[in-house]
């Protein structure tokens, strides 16, 4: 699957606003707009300026690590972990599930990702390079997010980011079971589909 443009998006897009289902259909999905929520919490927690989409998200995110992620910006674990990737003979263990997404456009080779949902749910994909996924549940889901109290943070480092933001970067089983946990979050969330999340890890790395 890839992140391909449908009529339906374009310049005509609504922003989702609180009390919605928090979802974001618009294609592409990097120039979609964010939840009002969302988008105002980043905007105050980055400080360089609107972040209204995902390219914005992703600028403000790359402006705080210095520039393109490389692997070794990863947050990597050592030890037990629920978010394991392995590609070219190589595992790795990570913090979040989706720096195993964003390591198959850093190494350039298929990625296999094992991780959990917040409820402890088993979730598999496979990612190319090329911007192909496949999933175990095929109708999973994810989400991006930011702690609701990140505007305290005045000092946006890579550091600082993942700190606020990782915690809330999840897969899930089903769009319901993403619904049920950002409704108990205290955070700011929106959730697509894991093949319409695979451009924005895709721009991480360009």
């Amino acid at each position: 699957m890839s992140d391909e443009t449908c009529s339906c998006g374009g310049s005509g897009a609504e922003r989702p606003t609180e009390g919605t289902d928090r979802w974001v259909d618009d294609r592409p999905v990097r120039s979609a707009l964010l939840p009002d929520d969302v988008g105002r919490v980043m905007t105050a927690f980055f400080g360089t300026g609107p972040v209204e989409t995902f390219d914005d998200f992703v600028a403000a995110t790359r402006e705080g690590a210095g520039g393109a992620l490389a692997v070794e910006d990863l947050c990597h674990v050592d030890g037990e972990t629920p978010h394991v990737a392995r590609a070219a003979g190589e595992t790795y263990r990570f913090r979040c599930f989706y720096d195993g997404v964003a390591l198959a456009y850093l190494v350039d080779e298929p990625v296999e990702i094992r991780t959990e949902s917040p409820a402890g749910t088993g979730i598999e994909l496979r990612v190319t390079p090329d911007g192909e996924v496949e999933t175990s549940p095929p109708e999973a889901v994810m989400s991006f997010g930011i702690a609701t109290d990140a505007a305290a943070v005045t000092d946006p480092t890579a550091e600082a980011v993942y700190g606020q933001v990782c915690p809330y970067v999840k897969a899930f089983p089903s769009r319901d079971s993403y619904r049920e946990w950002a409704a108990a979050v205290d955070a700011a969330t929106v959730g697509v589909p894991i093949a319409a999340g695979l451009p924005i890890a895709a721009a991480f790395a360009e």
